[in-house]
């Protein structure tokens, strides 16, 4: 670099976002994500077996990027590392808006939105019925059950883990479960976040100490728990279907639109006059080359995923893909291939291009545009088959953009928004000064 910053280079106490500055694409936000709302409140009711798959999809796109900033987080506090100490406050907002989600994602919940979803716990709720008629247990009538329609053999071996929460059923149940899921990640985004703000009062060393401690312990859970929601909410959504990479899958996409999301939010803020002594282009090449990174991961993930399900070609599991290879879905199934890993491998090659911050950033909203092409690719055809209407639901894709705004737009204004409460990046770290001036 040609130049070196010092801390007397930086303002005292940060820089204070001024949500004024960027009121266009807030607002922005602000409207799509109302508009949204009213959209999705409108086909909840008048077609909820539809548009309860265009909320799971919409919760879970944007679970993906508040997954990955906590990654983030918890991967460079773990890892010691001191480049990301620049851009450590924007993985910490994203990651605490975990608990705006969860008020979102709260209509999956509702038994009306899960009976469409879910085709296993009508099955339980049924055997419900008739275990409390013939004075047995759930997982007895489930199994008398099975004896008519043997695919429910299947579910009745899973029964310890798929079961729902009423005084039939074991505790931890899917919906025990999906409230602990939030808890946990509120609590690691809190707690990391909480030890940050601590040492803006006094620059001790020990917060950092503290954080890569907690980090390494929790990392583990942060896994289990990415991993377990992904199972409940996406895997379930067929009950026979399995797949052992399923969660670094869902993995491997989460952190590589989080970490374009990043590129995107750092470029915004750039652009209206902050973090400019504190990002610089090294950053960016960084930051570009963790995308490069996990552009190549997700594509060895999904490749193996794939290859060992052909190759095993149980009837279980290739049903799966058999559905992704049907009528409109062969077309995204290829363009998947080709927009999620040949594009961006090639576009990311070049230093030159991962440095430009503009340059990037053009590549970062191919990335999260086909980051949310394959969560559609992932949820919605599952929509067709359930119904028994056939892949395409006419007119359905309304409903999934209607919740795509609502999440994502209220999501996205409420993050923006939320940047305005503390400094834009940890001014006391002791070793901001050395993320500053990174070279590699």
């Amino acid at each position: 670099m040609s130049h070196h910053v010092t801390f007397n280079d930086l303002p005292q106490g940060g820089e204070k976002f001024e949500p004024a500055k960027g009121a266009k694409l807030i607002g922005a936000l602000g409207l799509f994500g109302l508009l949204g709302l009213i959209a999705s409140a409108f086909f909840f009711f008048k077609n909820t077996d539809t548009f309860a798959y265009s909320w799971l999809f919409a919760i879970f796109f944007t679970f993906t990027f508040v997954v990955g900033g906590c990654f983030w987080i918890l991967l460079h506090s773990a890892s010691n590392s001191s480049w990301g100490v620049a851009v450590r406050r924007i993985w910490e907002n994203l990651a605490n808006m975990i608990l705006a989600l969860a008020i979102l994602a709260t209509p999956l919940l509702c038994p009306s939105v899960q009976k469409p979803l879910y085709e296993w716990m009508g099955h339980h709720r049924t055997a419900a019925e008739h275990a409390h008629h013939d004075h047995t247990t759930v997982k007895e009538a489930l199994h008398h059950a099975s004896e008519a329609n043997p695919h429910l053999h299947v579910l009745v071996g899973k029964f310890g883990y798929l079961n729902i929460s009423n005084h039939f059923y074991p505790p931890f149940s899917w919906q025990v479960r999906f409230v602990l899921y939030f808890l946990i990640l509120w609590y690691i985004a809190r707690t990391l976040r909480g030890k940050s703000l601590k040492q803006e009062q006094d620059g001790d060393i020990k917060h950092t100490i503290s954080a890569r401690a907690f980090s390494c312990r929790w990392l583990l859970f942060y896994a289990l728990t990415v991993t377990f929601a992904a199972v409940d909410w996406l895997m379930s959504l067929d009950y026979n279907w399995f797949s052992t990479m399923w969660g670094v899958y869902i993995f491997a996409g989460c952190a590589w639109a989080s970490m374009a999301l990043s590129i995107l939010v750092v470029t915004w803020l750039r652009s209206l006059g902050y973090l400019k002594k504190v990002v610089t282009d090294e950053h960016y090449h960084l930051m570009g080359k963790l995308l490069f990174a996990f552009t190549v991961f997700w594509a060895y993930i999904a490749f193996s995923q794939y290859f060992l399900i052909w190759y095993a070609n149980i009837t279980e599991e290739t049903r799966f893909y058999l559905t992704r290879n049907t009528e409109a879905w062969r077309e995204i199934s290829i363009f998947l291939v080709a927009g999620h890993f040949v594009v961006p491998f090639l576009f990311l090659l070049s230093q030159q291009r991962k440095k430009n911050p503009v340059v990037i950033s053009i590549g970062c909203i191919w990335i999260i545009f086909m980051h949310l092409v394959d969560i559609y690719w992932n949820v919605i055809p599952e929509r067709g088959p359930s119904l028994g209407i056939g892949v395409w639901v006419p007119g359905a894709w309304v409903q999934d953009l209607a919740a795509l705004c609502a999440v994502f737009g209220t999501m996205g204004f409420l993050y923006l928004r939320g940047l305005a409460k503390y400094s834009l990046y940890p001014w006391r770290d002791p070793r901001l000064i050395e993320s500053v001036n990174v070279v590699n």
